[in-house]
């Protein structure tokens, strides 16, 4: 593709070809009518100055508009100096020249001088018919106009198509950037949408199976103590784990099943999404692992709530429930209450000594952040100041944005 540079000097050149083009047209007849007669100083003048004027034909466009006042001046001038020398009113001269540029003021001239240098060459055109003896006949105007005014025209219309062309591909261009941004916003939200889908996939599958399998350890490392110490007494507290491992297991399958098939668009009844209904089922399977779980809450809280929050609340319930289970000392006082404005959820339960030594990743208390935050609610999360050894975790939700 030639850049800039390259597309002017091919004009230069073929603009200097069409003058040279024209010399020779204009050149030919003029020096075979000169020929014919005793040479003469100004004959050889009018020569020169056409030579002069269809050479000017290869100067820049910007001297389109005086270049075809010039011929104007040279097709009158050599009529003169033929009728004035040699008594001849034959039309030689820069006839040619002075088509090409009638056609280089048209397309090359802008607004009024265009219209200026149209006029001059009409004049000069006239004005050399006057004096070659035109009467002003049909076939007079004719050939002023077929002379001036069609290649102006014509000069004209050739500007008007090039623009007309240029601004269609201005607009194919633009159509084409727009396109391509239009196309990088939608790559960059699909990839946002997947990222946000794939955190909240990543959220639920931790509510879900670290509050189940943290059940499985805890009754899987009673059950290993029950079984190494070999003691009969012991040996229904060792079944009674087990068998907590079993049933937390399926639990954990089950609810990963539910997910999966959400994620499929199963959105049936079988595998609705759970809510605080279901908490009395939560809280036993965390009492099974040993966690002593005391709960206050308000009845209607369940069909109070819109779906979605119900589901968010009770993902975060499970969450307080796993961190009590695998960071506390056995014990978690549990309160959900709502009134017209808000929903509260505390939980607080005193740390154990080692729950240093099984810190987690910090992804649940992540989670519990930005479902609170979906909602506009707000969380604090930690030791309170009067209390260093306790855990608690407070849930103030405004219900009138949940709805």
């Amino acid at each position: 593709m030639r850049d800039e540079h390259d597309e002017n000097a091919a004009l230069r050149r073929q603009s200097l070809l069409i003058a040279i083009g024209c010399v020779i047209a204009d050149g030919a007849p003029f020096l075979l009518k000169v020929s014919q007669h005793p040479p003469h100083p100004a004959l050889w003048i009018a020569g020169l100055a056409i030579l002069l004027a269809d050479l000017a034909l290869a100067l820049p466009a910007r001297t389109a508009g005086p270049v075809a006042v010039l011929h104007a001046v040279v097709r009158v001038a050599a009529a003169l100096l033929l009728l004035a020398v040699i008594g001849d009113r034959d039309s030689i001269g820069n006839a040619t020249g002075l088509v090409v540029a009638g056609y280089r003021a048209g397309a090359w001239v802008p607004g009024r001088r265009s219209w200026a240098a149209l006029a001059a060459l009409i004049t000069g055109m006239t004005a050399t018919q006057v004096i070659q003896g035109f009467d002003g006949t049909a076939e007079s105007l004719l050939i002023t106009v077929s002379n001036t005014v069609l290649p102006w025209m014509i000069g004209r219309h050739t500007t008007g198509r090039s623009g007309y062309i240029a601004e269609v591909r201005r607009r194919s261009e633009q159509i084409h950037r727009e396109a391509e941004e239009q196309r990088r916003d939608a790559d960059l939200a699909l990839t946002q949408a997947v990222e946000t889908e794939r955190a909240a996939i990543a959220r639920d599958l931790h509510d879900t199976i670290s509050h189940h399998v943290s059940a499985v350890g805890v009754h899987a490392a009673a059950a290993r103590l029950g079984m190494k110490s070999g003691l009969p007494a012991t040996k229904d507290r060792t079944v009674a784990s087990l068998e907590q491992v079993e049933t937390s297991s399926r639990a954990a399958l089950g609810d990963l099943r539910r997910m999966l098939d959400l994620l499929h668009g199963n959105d049936s009844d079988g595998v609705r999404q759970p809510g605080l209904d279901g908490l009395d089922d939560l809280i036993d399977g965390s009492r099974r692992a040993g966690l002593t779980v005391n709960l206050t809450m308000d009845d209607e809280a369940p069909r109070a709530l819109p779906k979605s929050l119900n589901l968010a609340a009770y993902r975060i319930v499970q969450e307080i429930l796993t961190n009590a289970l695998r960071h506390g000392d056995g014990t978690l006082d549990l309160t959900l209450t709502h009134t017209d404005t808000e929903l509260l959820i505390i939980g607080s339960n005193t740390t154990s000594p080692l729950a240093g030594a099984t810190s987690g990743t910090g992804r649940g208390l992540d989670g519990i952040r930005h479902r609170v935050g979906i909602f506009g609610g707000s969380v604090t999360i930690g030791p309170p100041p009067e209390a260093p050894g306790t855990w608690r975790t407070g849930i103030t939700i405004p219900l009138q944005e949940s709805r």
